[in-house]
């Protein structure tokens, strides 16, 4: 037995910023009518109309949010695609005057895209051709993490060493804001243990204090081979700060007989910090 999500009929709401004759108003009611309801915590925008003119298209929208809280948009990014999926337009819209929408609410808008914000020639446009919306959801990232060795790395690291792990930390892929990030980049293993080097990265806006670091070890198959928590002390990491660490697995808590170390990954357990 599969459980249905529970989904919300969104009521109509109309800007008092906006005034709108009562046969337009019947229009959006019938158009908002005919969508089908909404998963909780969604935010969904529908286009109705495009009207092309001389400065690019005016598109009408309709807004609408399943969100259990009043939802004030500060500013959107929104995509309009022809019938084919192609992208024909976008923008980043400042949704000021668009104003607070009530909890399950929805409502009409009017945007303008002009023609710097057209993907495609003006001329493959069709005034009230049929189109799509989207949103552009995208998160903060950081990419630019400064590398630092204490005393103890300095010292235990060559000249090349040390440039391999600054240019490996400039490789590495962005993380999300209020992000930590261990990547491992070294292993070892003897006959009691296995040794990694990690990168511990910072995204938060914040300096960190680390006391006790909770981390998987994978083996080829993808099998877990030891979880383990590392108390590290007081191992202070600045915001957008990228430090290494040595970290050892004693055999001896393996959970798998014989891994297969032919490639190897770390993970993070997932932690409130």
């Amino acid at each position: 037995m599969t459980n249905t999500p529970k989904t919300y009929k969104t009521e109509i709401d109309f800007s008092t910023d906006w005034e709108i004759p009562a046969q337009e108003k019947y229009i959006f009611q019938y158009f908002h009518q005919q969508l089908e309801d909404l998963e909780a915590n969604k935010l969904h925008v529908h286009g109705v109309k495009l009207y092309t003119v001389d400065t690019g298209i005016i598109v009408t929208a309709i807004i609408r949010h399943s969100l259990p809280k009043k939802l004030l948009l500060e500013q959107v990014v929104l995509i309009v695609k022809d019938k084919e999926g192609k992208e024909i337009a976008k923008k980043q819209f400042d949704m000021e005057l668009f104003g607070v929408l009530e909890p399950c609410t929805a409502r009409p808008w009017n945007f303008l895209f002009e023609t710097d914000d057209l993907l495609v020639p003006y001329e493959e446009i069709v005034n009230e051709m049929d189109f799509e919306m989207a949103f552009e959801y995208y998160e903060k990232v950081v990419k630019d993490f400064e590398l630092y060795l204490d005393e103890n790395w300095s010292n235990g690291l060559t000249e090349d060493q040390q440039g391999y792990v600054h240019n490996l930390v400039a490789s590495l892929e962005p993380i999300k804001e209020n992000e930590l990030s261990v990547v491992g980049f070294h292993f070892h293993e003897s006959e009691e243990a296995v040794n990694v080097y990690v990168i511990i990265r910072n995204a938060f806006s914040e300096s960190l204090t680390i006391e006790n670091l909770p981390i998987q070890l994978f083996d080829a198959t993808g099998d877990m081979v030891c979880k383990l928590g590392f108390p590290i002390g007081q191992f202070e990491i600045a915001s957008k700060q990228a430090r290494p660490l040595s970290l050892s697995f004693s055999k001896e808590v393996f959970m798998k007989e014989n891994p297969d170390f032919s490639s190897w990954k770390i993970e993070m357990i997932p932690q409130t910090l």
